[in-house]
């Protein structure tokens, strides 16, 4: 019996003990250089793009007339911009302006952004309103993405105005088709800076928020930088049927047989797993946890396979442990008496980490195992495999988190895995330090406004975020 207690033992020893050690870290940050803004300008010039519909159209490039309109109003409102940074217009709309640094041997910053944004329809307050009401900026694009843009211009022409000069070069780059993909944008934006040699400090896009509330016990909020993103492809599946009346049925129409193909992929979802993003998440945040969930997450060593199956089985946090599969679109049939000839649905997979595009598919067709079901890539151009992990010893990730922690002081800065995709993962090609981050504070309400109903911020947040890349650009060493 002591035999056995004794390595019992041993182990309770060491899981104790290591969930007791962790204790959080102190950081010590000067204090924010003051920003001067003219606050109520700043929100109105934010509220009159947002009054700009630069909407992105399934498998159409940008409109040209509305992104000439957007231009044209970034000249007017940002003069000192315009006159001080080269401003280049790619074909299709995107924008790319060179602050230059003063400094010539230091490689240059991106900031990123982009200009369009998702259809909407009738909500409290139009979607395309602007309005300014109840403490708030309403409007398609006041959290995605239009924020991240404004911000940034709004802070430089601040900066200009003060006789601030970066010391190195800062490229805004903002692209104009990210809803779809950013093949018109961000990637002959890349393919531009590549034939030039550009190669980058460091990259900033749109990602993480200042959260609260997400983590049961967690009472600080947690400033999540993304570290890297999982991959995106979309399948098309399609069957043949023989059309005819619907009184002389067969066994199985296209639609059924369809159907039972997207059954199978719903019962037999990806195999869970737990990424390195995940894990670099979870080992920050373990200090700061109560004791019973700290110690399970300081023990990752013993306990990794529980947290795999719990996270997996979680709907709030699945998409962190797994490939997902979202079926979203059906078309079939033309009348309710007669046979379809054709049945397709389109699945959008959000791809883990450790898996490709590749992959998914052998899966699909495994998992389908029907030589009826016609499986295809049909959007090659927006398949993206999950990008590289950024490290967080990086200046840019330094610097990033030195500034949170200056605008933000509660916060933990924490990197994380984003579940979405974004026009950063391009951009690997001129850096390996590659982040997302907007300086929003929320809760997981946030999120349902993106693509979703009544997307606002409030006016404070706004100019927070503004003095957020005003510091940003000036601790940038």
């Amino acid at each position: 019996m002591l035999v056995l207690a004794t390595p019992i033992l041993v182990v309770l020893l060491i899981v104790f003990t290591r969930a007791a050690m962790m204790k959080p870290e102190t950081f010590s940050v000067a204090p924010t250089t003051p920003t001067t803004l003219d606050d109520s300008g700043a929100i109105q010039r934010f509220a009159g793009a947002i009054r700009i519909a630069t909407v992105s159209e399934a498998g159409k490039p940008p409109n040209p007339a509305v992104m000439l309109s957007f231009r044209n109003y970034f000249q007017q409102n940002f003069p000192r911009v315009h006159a001080t940074m080269k401003r280049e217009v790619l074909p299709d709309g995107a924008l790319l302006f060179t602050w230059e640094g003063s400094d010539p041997t230091k490689l240059p910053v991106i900031l990123m952004g982009h200009m369009d944004v998702v259809p909407a329809f009738q909500w409290k307050h139009g979607p395309f309103s602007g309005d300014i009401a109840e403490g708030s900026i309403w409007g398609r694009g006041t959290i995605d993405d239009k924020i991240q843009v404004l911000a940034s211009l709004e802070a430089a022409e601040s900066l200009i105005a003060a006789g601030f000069t970066p010391a190195h070069t800062i490229l805004f780059a903002f692209g104009c088709d990210e809803e779809n993909g950013g093949a018109f944008g961000a990637q002959k934006i890349v393919k531009l800076l590549q034939s030039r040699g550009v190669r980058a400090e460091f990259v900033l896009d749109e990602g993480g928020f200042v959260v609260s509330h997400v983590i049961p016990g967690l009472e600080r909020p947690i400033a999540l930088i993304g570290t890297a993103e999982k991959g995106y492809v979309d399948f098309t599946l399609t069957t043949k049927g023989k059309a005819g009346h619907s009184s002389s049925p067969p066994p199985h129409t296209a639609i059924g047989q369809l159907s039972t193909a997207l059954s199978k992929l719903e019962n037999n979802q990806a195999p869970a797993s737990m990424p390195e993003g995940v894990r670099q998440q979870f080992e920050t945040l373990e200090p700061y946890l109560p004791f019973a969930p700290r110690l399970v997450l300081a023990n990752l060593w013993l306990f990794k396979p529980l947290v795999i199956a719990f996270g997996a089985r979680s709907p709030e946090f699945a998409n962190s442990f797994r490939t997902t599969i979202a079926e979203t679109m059906f078309n079939s049939g033309f009348k309710e008496n007669a046979l379809p000839a054709e049945a397709r649905a389109v699945i959008n997979f959000r791809i883990l980490p450790g898996e490709t595009a590749d992959t998914v598919a052998e899966r699909i067709r495994k998992t389908v195992n029907d030589p009826g079901v016609t499986i295809a890539n049909n959007n090659s151009e927006g398949t993206r495999n999950p990008s590289p992990i950024s490290p967080t010893t990086s200046t840019g990730y330094q610097t990033l988190a030195t500034t949170i922690r200056q605008l933000f002081p509660d916060a933990i800065v924490c990197p994380f895995l984003l579940t979405a995709a974004t026009d950063s993962s391009y951009y690997y090609v001129l850096s390996p330090n590659v982040y997302r981050f907007l300086a929003v504070e929320g809760d997981a309400a946030i999120l349902t406004m993106m693509h979703g109903a009544n997307e606002h911020i409030s006016t404070d947040s706004y100019i927070k975020a503004v003095a957020f890349y005003a510091q940003l650009i000036r601790n940038i060493p």
